[in-house]
């Protein structure tokens, strides 16, 4: 509610008060707004707030329903006429029950249909905008909003404070255009000077924030009291919905699911609970988990005293759109790990850090020279020592290392397992991005083993899960196995049962 970034997302289940918050957010807003004094020393604001949506009986049947609960349609006028708007007057202060602020306020409710995002939004001019169900509207909607927040013809724009746009939506899949806006938030490829431009335009504003709700089965979930039956409210969803896994973690768990075919391979990964920023535990090892070849990628671990796992940050050559990631040089990658490493722990020295890297990278089945010489340039590149092998390249160990720090919604204990918000691949990989290969046969039959898909999160995630394996004990505890410790001697002469 309280956020001033110029672009501002809501992400929650079915049901959590979404469009509601979205809609009084619009209306704070509104009475942000600077306002001229009058001779009877009464200060008059004026604002203007538009509200979009796919269609108009999606606004009539949902979005309307819930602003009549913000703004009963009897206040002020309402015109049912396309688009809709609703003309009413707030009186935000009173002194001896006389009105000395007052607002007045139209919010104009419009859809797309089948026009395009110019035709339906021509000649806004509003303070804000509210997208509802940001996810199912043209990836064009956004960028051409910017150029319609703050613009005014009848409105003193001296008197405009932060215009914004406003989101709100379930999770999407991980290659739904808000999701990539919302998560990624990519500013790559912006020169200095744009950005310090940018600044000033924003006035100290963030471009981008996004709030990540709960999911519905969590204990801290939102606006369970407003639900029917309470939390049996997301009960009846998980039990009528078994059949679509995929609707179950964005409606129910709010979690961002594969586009493609195949069940995420971590699925005990929970935004809300494992992404958060991380700080560098001086004094403790730096792990850096390396998957070699052309597209080769890299994860900064570290492991807390309790066995807790923080990720700092992460090496990979995406493309600008994140829809690939690029090939480079073993000298490139190398300087790149290095440059990262100097800039997130400053003063780290050499000894602090372990590198490890995929097994493989040391055998090369066929051409053993060229994989052992990809290990030398990188390291060589690093300049900050050696290179050692992974200590496991069995997949049930890697992921049992990853699955072991997420938990899962029932049994998670807090701090296990957190990833710096930076880490945006990683973060993908882990919502779904990092994927089986689709399970079923053209029969329908399932297929009795399923392996990992290839995608472009796989090289990230591998090497997490290589550092992961680091440490005293780590795959002793996930074999199960007591941990060895070798007989204590005590080379002397003293007697120490002699009295």
């Amino acid at each position: 509610m309280h956020s001033r970034a110029f672009i501002c997302g809501i992400i929650g289940p079915v049901g959590s008060g979404k469009t509601m918050a979205a809609l009084q957010k619009g209306l704070l807003v509104a009475a942000r707004q600077k306002g001229t004094i009058d001779d009877n020393g009464i200060t008059w604001r004026k604002a203007r707030i538009g509200v979009i949506r796919e269609s108009y009986p999606s606004l009539k049947s949902t979005t309307l329903k819930s602003w009549f609960n913000v703004v009963p349609e009897a206040e002020g006028k309402f015109n049912w006429s396309a688009p809709f708007t609703h003309k009413f007057r707030k009186i935000l202060r009173r002194e001896h029950g006389r009105p000395v602020d007052v607002l007045d306020v139209e919010f104009e409710f419009r859809a797309i249909g089948d026009q395009t995002v110019e035709e339906a939004c021509r000649g806004w001019e509003v303070n804000a905008v509210i997208i509802d169900e940001a996810d199912l509207q043209p990836a064009d909607l956004v960028p051409f909003l910017t150029g319609r927040v703050g613009r005014f013809s009848d409105l003193d724009p001296t008197l405009v404070v932060d215009p914004q746009i406003i989101i709100s939506m379930n999770m999407p899949d991980v290659e739904n255009h808000a999701y990539q806006l919302l998560f990624e938030k990519a500013m790559e490829g912006m020169a200095p000077d744009d950005l310090a431009m940018l600044d000033e335009v924003l006035q100290g504003r963030p471009l981008i924030d996004r709030f990540v709700q709960p999911g519905g089965m969590e204990p801290d979930a939102e606006n369970i009291h407003n639900l029917p039956n309470g939390r049996g409210y997301y009960l009846l969803q998980v039990a009528t919905n078994r059949h679509k896994p995929g609707y179950v973690d964005r409606m129910v768990h709010n979690k961002p699911v594969p586009l493609m075919h195949g069940l995420p391979v971590n699925p005990g990964f929970v935004y809300t609970r494992h992404v958060r920023p991380t700080e560098w535990i001086k004094g403790r090892q730096v792990v850096v988990g390396i998957d070699g070849g052309y597209t080769a990628a890299a994860v900064f671990l570290q492991r807390t005293a309790a066995g807790g796992i923080r990720i700092h940050g992460e090496v990979v050559n995406r493309s600008k759109d994140g829809k690939s990631v690029l090939g480079w040089s073993a000298e490139t990658f190398g300087k790149m790990i290095r440059q990262r490493l100097l800039e997130r722990f400053p003063g780290i020295q050499p000894e602090q850090i372990r590198f490890v890297c995929d097994p493989a990278a040391f055998k090369g089945k066929d051409s053993p020279r060229d994989a052992i010489d990809w290990v030398r340039s990188v390291k060589n590149a690093i300049g900050m020592g050696p290179i050692h092998k992974a200590k496991s390249n069995s997949p049930a160990l890697r992921n049992e290392a990853i699955w072991k720090a997420h938990g899962s919604i029932d049994s998670y204990r807090d701090g296990d397992y957190y990833v710096d918000p930076s880490c945006t691949h990683l973060i993908k990989g882990h919502s779904g991005g990092y994927r089986y290969e689709k399970s079923t046969l053209g029969t329908g039959e399932e297929k009795g083993d399923v392996p990992i898909a290839n995608t472009i999160f796989t090289h990230v995630c591998d090497s997490e899960q290589y550092a992961a394996l680091e440490g005293e004990h780590v795959v002793a505890q996930i074999r199960g196995e007591q941990p060895r410790t070798a007989p204590v001697k005590i080379l002397s002469d003293f007697d120490e049962l002699g009295g």
